[in-house]
Order: structure tokens, then C-alpha cells, then sequence
């Protein structure tokens, strides 16, 4: 019996252990399946985190490209949130982005295409407006554009940061060039002549922004390069048409965003600060400039504006004051035939001072913006002797007298949004300027068309019904009416212009 008991005894000893031993290798085998979980979990992680790295890059880009539009003078549409099918083109840091506008339009008083000319065509009334057309219609609402941008941390909260964008004609492939329009119609019947205009696009192989510097969210953005103006960025945020060119004259004309000169509206060798606290945000810049006598290749030409603003439960305000030494301003072709072909141009000098205040608010469905600018040109204080190069072209003749009194434009407009859906946003603007009588002599207190130095006026309304596919493409169609008088219309050919026109846009 006892030999029974002892065997027993043993037998439920040895499956104390067996039972011991399989729970043993439960746990190994437990412990095997949670290390898989966690590194599987630690990929997921990662991951996750690399994607949170490239969203916060494509907000980064998205908005600075918010804060400058390029120039691009992008209307505002629909937001699209980030998704997990996110196909910006971006890879360790740097995105690659762009617009390309094309279009078809008609215009009352037009002038033809020109593949040089940013614009393409020109769609507010201008002196040499003189025919009507059906022509091809690019850069209605935004100047096709590609850049590059890029964004990486140096320091905790600190990061360096580049944007590159260069503009150019997406129906005939050139580079925006607006010194080069004009210098095409040297010597030409004005009735023959092409569109073109003065821009402070001048076929560089980067004509838009090219600047780079540091960003930090306690201190500010601090820049260097050619970077667009104060006053540019200013009316990017409180143009209803986000300075169309196709439907807000202070859109297709840099005087506004650059101060009395469309050559500045972007400034080569400038330094800006941008710095923002709550709802105030603040800015300067200075442009270095150039520095000489007045030489064949140096004028004394520099800038220096700041501005200051704040936002709150959705009104904005913001105002800018501005000064330019040495303004270069080309106005129109050579005349005469024997000028055909002249690779020179003709320049007007003038020093310039401008102070712009806009506002908006928004709600629900609707957004209203309006603002105003007065620019003062004077003859410059250091003359500028002939044969100066501006942007590689020469200007062989220079005119350092060209306002025998102060000349001051003011710029009145109001605008505004409703969003009908959430693809469709219709924009409706209207735009005032007017120009004092600065002449001298018989001319003191004109208000005629007789001469360019009799005062005068630009009244523009414009209509735009723009649909959102996604945020990749979108349509749209309007027109804009423009209308010149008085000394605002001297030498025009045609004092008025409709241009109903449509196109579409692809954006990456």
C-alpha cells in the first residue's frame, strides 16, 4: 500500500512539473508574441511620426505661400485637409509647388498676345488699347509659376528656411518679362503694338521670390534675397481678387505693391523681418539698393517700409508706409522707325513715398475687404545720368524732371467673397484711382485729357464665379469693365475695356 501511495505520490509530482514546465513555455511564448506587437507598434510610430513631419512641412509651405502669393496672386479657395493620400511633392524637407492658369477671353479695346509679357495680355484699358479680339487669356487669376521651398530645424524652435519661384507664359513657354515686352515694340506703329508693360518680372531665370533665413515661432522670420514688398504682401491679403491680373487693376499694375513703381513690387538685396504675438503681427524691410554717381551701371536706389497689423475674431486690419529712392519706371516703347530694334529703353527717375490701410472681416459664408493707398512721386534727388542698367537692359535715355509738382495716386477699393457652395465662391470688386493735376504753368489745376499732368481717374468693377474640383484643379469665368478720364487718359487710344474671359488652373 504504502508502494502505491509513494507511486502516486510521484506521478502527481512529475505533472506538477510538466504542468510547471508548459507554463514556462506559455510565457516565453507570450512574451515572444508582445515583443512582435511592440516592434510592429514602434514601425507604426514611426511612421506616423514621418508623416506628421510631412504634413507639418506642407502647412509650413502652405502658409507662407499664403503670406507672399506669388506672385503668384492666388485667389484664396476651399481648404483641403491633410489626408493620409497626401501627394505633395515633397522629400526630406523640400517641396516642389506651382500654378499653371490658361484661359480664352475677349476684349472691347485689347491689344494681341505677347508671349514676353507676365500677363500675356493686357486686360485693363491701357494707352495703346485698340482693337477688339478673341486671344488667348493666361495668368487670369494667378501668374503660372513654378518653386521650390524648403524648411529644416537647426536649433530647438529654430529652423532655416528657402522659397525659390520663377514666373512664366504657359502659351508660349517664355519667362515673365516685362522690360523685354516693351523693348519688342521699339519703333513700331502703336497700332501694331503687342501687349506689354513695365514689371519687376524681367525674364531673370528667377523673376519671382529668391530669398532665404531663419523662422522661429518666439522670434520671427528674419529674410534675405529678393522677396516681394510689404505693400505687395499687403494687398495679396486684402484684394478680394487677389490681385488677378485679369480682374484687379492693382493686380495687373505693380505701382500699387510697389510703392508708384512696378519694378518694385519684388526688390533685389532687401532684408525683411516678419514677426507675429497673438493676434498683433509686425514687419520691416530695407532694400541695401545700389550706390554711385549715377554711372552706366549704378544709380543711387534703395527702400525701407514697415508695417504693422492685428487680427481678432475675424477682422483684420493692417497698415504700411513705404519710401523708394531711385525709382526706374518704363512707360512705353521707343518711337519711330528707326528705333526698330533697339535693344535700349527709355526711363522716368523719381523718388516715391506710399502708405496703404486695408481691413477685412469675415463670417460664416462671407468675407468683405477694402483698402486704400496714396503714393507720392517727386523728382528724385540725386539725378540719374543716361545709360544705367536696370535688370540687363540699358536705358539710353533718362528723364530726371518728369514732375514739376508732386505727383499723387490714390488707390480706393472694396471687395468681397460668399462662398455659394463648397466648391463655389463668387468675388465681385470695385477699384477707384485717381491722379492730382501736377503740371505746371497753363497745365496748374487741369482736369482734361490734354496732357498726362492733368487730373484724372480709373474707376474698374470686376465679377468672378471660380469652382473648386479639389485642390488640384479649378475653373473659372468673369470680366472686368475698366474706364479712364481726364488726364488718367491722355494719348489713350480707347478709354475703356471689357474682357469676359475663362480658363482653369492646375496647382501641385
Amino acid at each position: 500500500m504504502k508502494r502505491k501511495l509513494v507511486f502516486a505520490a510521484t506521478l502527481l509530482s512529475f505533472a506538477g512539473v510538466a504542468a510547471h514546465a508548459d507554463e514556462v513555455t506559455d510565457l516565453k511564448a507570450e512574451a515572444k508574441a508582445l515583443q512582435r506587437q511592440n516592434e510592429a507598434l514602434n514601425k507604426r510610430l514611426a511612421a506616423i511620426e514621418q508623416r506628421q513631419k510631412a504634413m507639418d512641412v506642407n502647412l509650413a509651405a502652405s502658409r507662407q505661400r499664403a503670406l507672399d502669393a506669388n506672385a503668384a496672386g492666388v485667389i484664396p479657395t476651399k481648404a483641403v485637409p491633410y489626408t493620409s493620400t497626401d501627394d505633395s511633392l515633397c522629400w526630406h524637407g523640400l517641396c516642389m509647388y506651382g500654378v499653371v492658369d490658361m484661359g480664352f477671353g475677349w476684349e472691347a479695346h485689347g491689344m494681341p498676345f505677347n508671349g514676353s509679357m507676365p500677363t500675356g495680355v493686357l486686360y485693363t484699358v491701357g494707352k495703346f488699347s485698340n482693337r477688339p479680339m478673341f486671344e488667348a487669356s493666361p495668368n487670369g487669376l494667378t501668374q503660372s509659376f513654378v518653386g521650390l521651398t524648403g524648411e529644416t530645424e537647426i536649433l530647438p524652435g529654430v529652423n532655416a528656411i528657402f522659397k525659390m519661384e520663377t514666373g512664366f507664359d504657359p502659351f508660349s513657354g517664355q519667362l515673365a518679362n516685362g522690360l523685354g515686352s516693351i523693348q519688342q515694340n521699339n519703333g513700331l506703329n502703336p497700332s501694331t503694338y503687342s501687349a506689354n508693360a513695365d514689371a519687376g518680372r524681367a525674364g531673370q531665370a528667377i523673376n519671382g521670390q529668391l530669398y532665404a533665413g531663419v523662422s522661429s515661432a518666439l522670434f520671427g522670420t528674419l529674410t534675405f534675397g529678393r522677396q516681394n514688398t510689404l505693400l505687395l504682401d499687403q494687398i495679396l491679403g486684402y484684394d478680394a481678387m487677389g490681385a488677378a491680373y485679369a480682374f484687379s487693376p492693382i493686380g495687373i499694375s505693380g505701382v500699387f505693391g510697389g510703392g508708384g513703381d512696378s519694378e518694385d513690387a519684388r526688390l533685389d538685396q532687401t532684408i525683411k523681418y516678419r514677426w507675429e504675438y497673438g493676434p498683433i503681427h509686425a514687419g520691416a524691410m530695407y532694400q541695401v539698393g545700389n550706390y554711385g554717381s549715377g554711372g552706366t551701371t549704378m544709380w543711387p536706389h534703395d527702400e525701407a517700409s514697415g508695417n504693422i497689423g492685428f487680427s481678432y475674431l475675424g477682422f483684420s486690419a493692417d497698415g504700411t508706409y513705404s519710401k523708394v529712392r531711385g525709382a526706374v519706371n518704363v512707360a512705353a516703347p521707343l518711337m519711330g522707325a528707326a528705333n526698330v530694334g533697339n535693344p535700349t529703353l527709355s526711363a522716368t527717375i523719381s523718388d516715391n513715398s506710399a502708405w496703404m490701410a486695408t481691413a477685412k472681416y469675415k463670417w460664416d459664408r462671407f468675407e468683405v475687404m477694402a483698402g486704400y493707398e496714396n503714393i507720392t512721386l517727386a523728382d528724385p534727388r540725386n539725378a540719374v545720368t543716361a545709360g544705367l542698367n536696370d535688370d540687363g537692359y540699358v536705358m539710353s535715355t533718362v528723364n530726371n524732371a518728369a514732375f514739376p509738382n508732386d505727383k499723387v495716386l490714390q488707390m480706393m477699393w472694396i471687395g468681397g467673397k460668399y462662398k455659394a457652395t463648397d466648391n463655389l465662391t463668387l468675388i465681385g470688386s470695385y477699384y477707384h484711382e485717381t491722379q492730382n493735376s501736377y503740371g505746371a504753368g497753363a497745365l496748374v489745376g487741369c482736369s482734361t485729357n490734354v496732357s498726362s499732368f492733368c487730373s484724372g481717374s480709373l474707376n474698374v468693377v470686376s465679377f468672378v464665379a471660380d469652382y473648386v474640383f479639389n485642390k488640384h484643379f479649378d475653373i473659372y469665368a468673369g470680366l472686368e469693365y475698366s474706364k479712364v478720364n481726364g488726364g488718367l487718359s491722355s494719348g489713350y487710344m480707347n478709354t475703356w475695356n471689357i474682357d469676359p474671359m475663362a480658363g482653369a488652373r492646375y496647382s501641385f
